[in-house]
């Protein structure tokens, strides 16, 4: 991408050598804090789990299988299932038994627990208000009581993982999905979703698409400990080279969200994936009965907040919240908060390396840097644009923009992602361009030219509500 930055051959296996092993090296190491997890963060799987999900429950748990395969809207056979006509609830508080969980341990078996009961927990509590919005395209309120025969083994699963008793992104998407042919790799075609709330082809698109992208994570993962390394260490081939490396991932990563696309149906499983916490439909959150009587209510974001750990850790590794401090970015406490441990630590390790060794200031130094830099900034703004533009067409966002909580938290994603295209414009400018070679001169301006393009639309957007939506060429970037 960048040929002048390519070093001559002796010296490109030095650096693999150091990229590859940055993961162990100083100031930069890392270590997961809880290594029998399912979720750990390393060099070689990045934010996916070490292993496979568990897709199948021991049989223990039959009912809780059967209930959470007949919940999605559209069974696999293509019959109703019991969200279609809003009976979830009903089936839940009679035919589900109340599992004792104090006995398991295992943390695979565990997890998919974790996995399990979360979505049958946002089910629940958010049937009613699905039900409303499909009859008059307004959210109504939400169960305001979670039974304890969800609310006690999620909140015994969710202790022992160190995690939230509610659905978050990871959950939701990088252990949901099982291989159509074990053997094969993850790609989208061989990707199936093992639990969903629709089952619509814009659900399995959703996760598989993620899936498929966070296999990229590893070299983001890779990449960003080498450049913080190279900061500290002054090594300016090697930070360089691995900003490219960056870029390169996020590159793959918005390609594979790019190509797996089904419109218009986002909206049949969008509310589901809503939190508790500052939202309409729980005003007052919700209560997990058997479990925090005496503590009142509780509320958590859900995975529409949350988004993906790729998106926090570009904004922790970049710095992006100094930007826009305000409001529920992707690394806001409250989000990074709903991640798996290991996660929650990777991330806060990166953010502090990060404030130590900023990546900005140290890539302006050098023509070649920078222009590295803009070209992974670039892709982090085609990233959580692509995350914008969703939440920007979704049907609930048009429904409910007069709404003060959503129409709050939407003009300050836009601000956000408005900032980030700034500072690809910033950045360009302070590029000493005849230090280039042509051919990155050249995608150096594009990349501008394409911030430019956002931050006009959004600065519309931001003065006239209303405005028409954005053309598909510009969501797709």
């Amino acid at each position: 991408m960048f040929s002048r930055l390519t070093p001559r051959p002796a010296a490109t296996s030095l650096l693999v050598r150091r990229l590859a092993t940055a993961t162990h090296a100083t100031p930069s190491s890392w270590r997961n804090p809880t290594p029998s997890s399912e979720f750990t963060v390393t060099d070689t799987h990045g934010f996916l789990p070490s292993r496979d999900p568990l897709a199948v429950l021991p049989t223990y748990f039959d009912k809780l299988t059967d209930t959470l395969t007949s919940m999605p809207m559209i069974l696999s056979d293509g019959t109703p299932g019991l969200l279609h006509s809003g009976r979830l609830g009903e089936h839940i508080e009679h035919n589900l038994p109340l599992y004792d969980v104090d006995f398991i341990f295992d943390h695979r078996i565990l997890t998919a627990l974790h996995r399990d009961y979360s979505m049958l927990a946002s089910a629940y509590l958010l049937e009613p208000s699905d039900i409303q919005f499909r009859l008059t395209r307004t959210y109504g309120l939400g169960r305001r009581i979670l039974p304890r025969n969800i609310a006690q083994p999620l909140a015994t699963v969710s202790a022992r993982l160190g995690a939230s008793p509610f659905l978050e992104h990871s959950a939701f998407t990088m252990y949901n999905y099982r291989r159509v042919d074990p053997s094969a790799p993850l790609d989208a075609d061989n990707l199936e979703p093992i639990r969903g709330f629709s089952g619509c082809p814009a659900e399995r698109s959703y996760v598989k698409a993620h899936v498929a992208a966070a296999q990229h994570s590893a070299q983001m993962v890779r990449a960003s400990l080498a450049m913080l390394q190279a900061v500290g260490q002054d090594e300016r081939a090697e930070f360089t080279a691995a900003l490219v490396q960056y870029a390169e991932a996020m590159g793959r990563a918005n390609r594979e969200l790019s190509a797996v696309r089904a419109p218009g149906e986002y909206a049949s499983f969008r509310t589901f994936l809503g939190g508790t916490r500052h939202q309409p439909m729980f005003p007052a959150g919700v209560l997990y009965e058997g479990v925090e009587e005496n503590s009142g209510y509780r509320g958590f974001l859900g995975v529409a907040q949350a988004s993906s750990p790729v998106a926090s850790l570009s904004t922790h590794l970049f710095q992006l919240a100094s930007l826009s401090p305000q409001g529920s970015l992707p690394c806001h406490p409250g989000v990074d908060a709903l991640r798996p441990e290991n996660f929650r630590s990777f991330l806060g390790h990166i953010s502090q390396q990060a404030a130590n060794h900023p990546i900005q200031s140290y890539a302006l130094r050098d023509a070649r840097s920078a222009a590295a830099y803009l070209s992974a900034i670039d892709q982090v703004l085609a990233y959580r644009f692509r995350q914008w533009a969703n939440l920007r067409d979704s049907l609930p966002v048009h429904a409910e923009r007069n709404h003060p909580v959503f129409r709050e938290y939407f003009d300050v994603q836009t601000r956000h992602i408005r900032d980030i295209a700034q500072l690809v414009i910033r950045t360009h400018a302070n590029i000493d361009s005849e230090m280039l070679q042509s051919k990155v001169r050249a995608q150096a301006g594009d990349a501008a030219y394409r911030a430019e393009g956002i931050r006009r639309s959004l600065e519309r957007l931001l003065d006239d509500r209303e405005a028409a939506p954005l053309p598909v060429s510009m969501i797709a970037y």
